[in-house]
């Protein structure tokens, strides 16, 4: 599957254009705009270009309104979510700059804008929000309807196609937390005729079950050609130092370019990628303790998880073995490991269990040992090096 790799530094974001996924998105926003289109979502693991190809797609599509909301910036208690979801269609449908994004987050400012909306259908769905909120226990579910129901409404009466693109969508199940709510997916419209959604997400088991409504799409790592592609747009032509490269990121796209510019100083790659790994603040580094803070967060529960990490890091080991490591009982640990597999950590591989990112088994396997420093020398590397 061929993807079009394209790697530019900016603003110290590292950006990644996969053209296949680019094409795909292209060519369903076309149908959508003819009356045709599915639902989408992109899926895989954390860094892999998902956020960069939609937003890439965002400033290729014409004529239709497009609505980014990033799920882990958005307030996600009903009451302000409706104010902060409605407020974005308002702020992108108006097509203001972003210095006046900040007052669509208000609902003071919000009830001031029907003159500007030209819907008084869509506009009755904000002083529907503003009279919800002046009571004591405000309806939270009708609260949240609104605000799906806002962009449905306000394309009908505007004759406007809206693209809302839901970034980090496992977030938005924090909703069902919500006893009014419980079930978010249930109050949202996937098939009107104005409104086309596109996801991502990193939480790939848990999304594939729930969106039934969706053409999902996995992001794997990059493949061998894929990856050469990448690593030497960044260290030039070196077949040696690729092949190196690519072995020790698995193919990520994040981790092979960060080794990549990290061998453009040491031109050696195993010490690039050990840099990279275990040196605290650098950027892998960072990357690997974030990943496993979002797994522990969704996991829920974070002492026997780690644990069992830990020991699944060192070795591929059977359920009855893993049980013995932590001293806990089988089923006891079977139902940790189960929540680890739930959210994309680790799977089971012939009745062993594996971590599913290798970098990230590394960098848990080294830290758990100590490998992990303020400054690194050639000694420690080299110790380092033994444990690969």
């Amino acid at each position: 599957m061929p993807n079009g790799i394209r790697v530019n530094y900016l603003k110290k974001d590292f950006f990644i254009k996969r053209g296949y996924y680019l094409d795909l998105l292209d060519e369903n926003t076309n149908s959508f705009k003819k009356g045709s289109a599915k639902n989408i979502a992109l899926l895989g693991p954390r860094k892999t270009g998902k956020t960069s190809i939609v937003k890439e797609h965002i400033k290729n599509a014409k004529d239709i309104v497009a609505v980014y909301i990033d799920l882990e910036r958005i307030s996600l208690n009903p009451e302000n979510f409706s104010i902060e979801f409605i407020g974005n269609v308002i702020f992108n449908f108006l097509k203001r700059p972003l210095s006046q994004y900040k007052n669509f987050l208000l609902l003071e400012n919000l009830v001031k804008l029907g003159e500007e909306i030209k819907s008084k259908n869509a506009f009755s769905l904000v002083k529907s929000v503003e009279n919800e909120l002046l009571k004591i226990k405000p309806d939270q579910k009708l609260l949240v309807e609104n605000a799906f129901r806002f962009a449905e409404i306000l394309g009908r009466d505007a004759n406007k196609k809206f693209l809302i693109v839901l970034d980090n969508f496992e977030n938005l199940l924090d909703l069902n937390n919500f006893s009014q709510i419980k079930d978010v997916l249930s109050i949202i419209n996937f098939e009107d005729a104005n409104v086309n959604y596109l996801v991502t997400s990193s939480a790939v088991k848990e999304s594939l079950a729930l969106l039934k409504n969706f053409e999902c799409y996995e992001i794997k790592n990059l493949d061998k050609k894929e990856a050469f592609e990448l690593i030497e747009s960044v260290i030039g032509k070196n077949p040696r130092a690729s092949e190196e490269i690519f072995e020790l990121s698995n193919g990520h796209p994040l981790v092979a370019w960060l080794v990549a510019k990290k061998y453009n100083e040491t031109k050696d790659a195993k010490k690039a990628f050990l840099i990279e790994l275990l040196q605290k603040n650098s950027p892998l580094y960072n990357f690997c303790s974030d990943s496993l803070s979002y797994y522990y967060n969704r996991a829920r529960g974070q002492t026997l998880l780690k644990t069992i990490l830990k020991v699944v890091a060192n070795e591929e080991l059977r359920l009855s073995e893993i049980a013995r490591r932590i001293y806990r009982s089988a089923p006891v640990t079977k139902s940790v490991l189960e929540r680890l597999m739930d959210v994309d950590v680790i799977y089971k591989k012939d009745n062993k269990f594996c971590f599913s990112d290798n970098v990230l088994r590394l960098w848990v396997k080294l830290t758990s040992q100590g490998y992990d420093f303020d400054e690194i020398d050639d000694k420690m590397l080299d110790e380092a090096a033994k444990e690969l």
